[in-house]
């Protein structure tokens, strides 16, 4: 089988020989080899060419979104732009849901429910695997939701931080 979609902008065919949980993988041209072993709801383990990823993903209006390794993309069918970029957020209904890249600690959060923020704003740092991860505004806009806390502990793909996108 092979398909069509649009990551991070980008339109990629992506093709898959096989059956059951042995399959081959084919991006752009080049082929691996890929098991994949449900292992939980939203979660599989990968193993691509002899290594094991652990991927999660979801499904939405939006597209599939799926984060590998910290990086969360969603992939959209052609011509539809509903579809974000690689960062850690999705628009939704003029609304940017901040969501942690990967478990973690909530080090800071540097809002609170009714502040502005500005593109490139850090509204909130989590670490993760000894890295601090800044998590920035996609939008203007205002705080519409602080779901965390400073020394949180939080899973992969928790929302964090909303934000409603300022009228133009």
């Amino acid at each position: 089988m092979e398909y069509t979609y649009n990551i991070d902008g980008t339109e990629r065919t992506i093709g898959i020989e096989g059956s059951g949980d042995d399959l081959i993988v084919t991006i752009d041209g080049k082929s691996c080899e890929v098991t994949a072993t449900p292992a939980g709801d939203g979660f599989l383990l990968m193993k691509v060419d002899g290594v094991t990823v652990p991927v999660r993903f979801a499904r939405n209006e939006h597209g599939l979104h799926v984060m590998v390794k910290g990086t969360s993309i969603i992939a959209t069918e052609p011509g539809d732009s509903s579809g974000g970029g690689g960062d850690a957020f999705e628009l939704v209904d003029g609304k940017q849901i901040l969501v942690a890249p990967m478990p973690g600690q909530v080090v800071k959060v540097n809002v609170n429910v009714g502040d502005k923020v500005e593109v490139k704003q850090c509204c909130v740092i989590v670490e993760a695997m000894k890295m601090e991860n800044e998590l920035n505004s996609a939008i203007n806009g205002t705080i519409t939701a602080v779901h965390v806390e400073a020394g949180q502990q939080v899973g992969a793909m928790a929302a964090l931080v909303e934000i409603t996108q300022d009228e133009e």
